[in-house]
Parts: structure tokens; sequence; C-alpha cells
């Protein structure tokens, strides 16, 4: 145990307390025997420190208050970049390009597993051929090259005019705006 550091001091609990006259410092609310928290030691004298937290505080005290609704915010669309609107609809156009492709594959391979396009082959020769060129071959309308090779192209058209349409729309829009001042918007918050 340590010694009074001055004249009339006295210790509490262990803890050398250097105030005169034996007078005990310890905050309100504990023993001498209890060490006191940092923010109480080393505050002020007199005003105790923050309530020790407690477990799920700030649940319960979420689940008490009461809910607000959410926060709602009027906005007007007054205009529209049209570099981006160029650069989102040129994307846009090129990835249905590929599931265009795609589905016109998928539709090809199931109409040949049918039969489908040997039987039109089949009647375009018969109505299109003469005795005399019967022995030449047979000539098909419907090819796997000829298929994809127009759906590339009316996919290729598509991605020009799907990109031109939606810069003209944007600039046909900007100036919708100009005039009318853009459509308004109602945004709120998540729930």
């Amino acid at each position: 145990m340590t010694s009074p550091s001055g004249p009339g001091a006295t210790t509490s609990g262990g803890v050398s307390t250097g105030v005169p006259g034996g007078v005990s410092t310890a905050p309100p609310g504990t023993s001498d025997g209890a060490i006191a928290s940092p923010q109480q030691v080393g505050g002020r004298p007199g005003v105790p420190g923050p309530p020790p937290a407690r477990a799920g505080s700030e649940a319960a005290r979420r689940a008490k208050a009461p809910r607000r609704p959410p926060r709602l915010a009027s906005l007007q669309l007054k205009r529209v970049d049209p570099w981006t609107v160029l650069k989102i609809s040129l994307i846009v156009a090129i990835v249905m390009f590929f599931v265009w492709m795609i589905a016109i594959g998928i539709l090809y391979l199931t109409m040949g597993a049918m039969d489908v396009w040997s039987k039109i082959n089949d009647t375009f020769s018969t109505l299109t051929s003469s005795p005399d060129t019967q022995a030449a071959g047979k000539t098909d309308l419907i090819t796997a090259g000829r298929v994809f090779g127009v759906t590339a192209i009316i996919g290729a058209i598509n991605i020009v005019l799907f990109t031109a349409l939606a810069t003209v729309a944007a600039f046909i829009y900007n100036a919708a705006a100009a005039m009318s001042g853009g459509v308004e918007l109602t945004l709120g918050e998540r729930d």
C-alpha cells in the first residue's frame, strides 16, 4: 500500500486521492473501493462521464421510435445529354444484336430438328425445277448461311436505327422540355 503523498491525504481502496483532510473524491454512485472510469477520473470534478453503453440499447431505441414516412422529392427532368444517350443506346443496341442472333440460331436449330427446312427446300426445288435441270442438282432456298447472313444484316440495320432514333429523341426531348418545363418526377426514400 502506498503512503499518502501529502499532509492529511488518505487512500481510498488503495488509490491515493491526494486531497487534504481525507475527503474522498470518488464520483457519485461508486463506492470507495471501486475504480472510476477514465472519463470520470480525467474529466472535470463534479461532472459525471457518459453513462455506460448497454448492449442492444440502440436496437431497442430504434424499435421504440415511431417510424416516419419516407421523404418525397419532386424534381423536373429538364435536359438529357444527347452524347450519353448515344453511348448508352449504342451499347444496348449491340447487346440486343447478340440476343437477336442467338434467338434466330435457337429458332433455326429447332425448326431444323423438326424437318421444316428440308420440306420447304423440297417444295421450292419441285416448284422451280424443270425436267431438264433435275439432273443438275437441287437448289435450297433456306440454308444456314442465308439465314444468318440476313439476320446479321437486319441486326446491323437495327443497331444504326436504334442508336440514331434514341439520339434524335434526346434532342426532341430537350427542345420540348425547354418549352414545357420537362417531365416531373417524384422520388422517394426506400421504406
